[in-house]
């Protein structure tokens, strides 16, 4: 009986630790992300510019931030996947892109845009968390 109870309790610790020692923790990307955007468009060749991306809430996997352009700030929502490395976002504007990112360290993250149709557009940055 004190051997069977002793074994259920083990079990149980060890389980219990576990699970928890190897247990994902969803990233944190709230922040300023800044860096080089690389693309190529349809109507306007081949580009560089500096990305800036700021993602300002964070519940559980799901975000929510802004992109600045030249033309202001466009909103997005995203969602980390359950690998906790790669995400994807939406953005408030009428065209169908999509953005795939990835994390690839705590303070550095690879961000694609794809929109296809007449003014086709492909595109990567590197971004940097800017230190507060």
């Amino acid at each position: 009986m004190k051997k069977n109870l002793f074994l259920h309790i083990f079990l149980i610790y060890f389980f219990m630790s576990f699970n928890h020692s190897y247990a994902k923790r969803i990233p944190s990307l709230i922040g300023k992300w800044e860096g080089e955007n690389i693309k190529v468009t349809l109507k306007n060749g081949f580009l560089k510019s500096i990305n800036v991306v700021e993602i300002t809430e964070q519940k559980s996997r799901l975000f929510k931030g802004h992109v600045i352009h030249k033309g202001g700030k466009e909103e997005f929502v995203g969602v980390i996947r359950s690998d906790h490395k790669n995400f994807f976002w939406a953005d408030s504007s009428d065209d169908d892109g999509k953005v795939i990112g990835r994390i690839l360290k705590k303070n550095k993250i690879e961000t694609c845009y794809l929109d296809s149709g007449k003014d086709a557009v492909a595109g990567c940055s590197i971004l940097k968390r800017a230190k507060k």
